[in-house]
């Protein structure tokens, strides 16, 4: 009942795909923005389309309060998929780390290490600082799946 969405979603596993592999830093930041763009558009499809029963809407209405509500089970949804999409489509700016080159320094040495390749692409910003962002985005996309579990197991009583 929430095909459309779950299209969306699909896609958005695609774009993951594309950013676990992707060694250039530009074409990362275009499958970065198409991610987001993608993870944010699972709503707006949820509602627009899938919406068009009178079932799905009224679940997905009630799940939309209760992702915009302060429950910590829904941060995700508000300072991740709402937060960077906003950023990127508002000001073209994200809370990933900007640079193709990142240097760490291991606790207990004194040496700084590079590193590279798309190895790893931090959140600078947020509840998830530090985190890899395909990591939150890969979180991002089960919350998802979950919710639309949870709206076609509600409209379906």
């Amino acid at each position: 009942m929430t095909a459309a969405a779950r299209k969306v979603l699909d896609d958005c596993r695609f774009v993951l795909s594309l950013l676990e592999e992707e060694a250039d830093a530009r074409r990362w930041r275009v499958f970065w923005v198409a991610a987001v763009t993608l993870i944010r558009a699972v709503g707006h499809v949820l509602k627009k389309v899938d919406g068009k029963d009178k079932k799905i809407k009224r679940s997905a209405n009630a799940a939309f309060q209760k992702w915009k509500s302060e429950n910590p089970e829904h941060q995700i949804f508000r300072e991740f998929i709402e937060r960077e999409r906003n950023n990127l489509l508002k000001e073209y700016e994200s809370d990933v780390y900007p640079l193709a080159e990142i240097h760490l320094a291991v606790e207990g040495e004194r040496e700084l290490y590079t590193i590279d390749e798309n190895i790893f692409r931090p959140l600078l910003d947020d509840a998830w600082a530090g985190e890899d962002a395909r990591d939150i985005l890969t979180e991002a996309i089960e919350w998802w799946a979950r919710q639309l579990d949870a709206i076609d197991q509600e409209a379906s009583r």
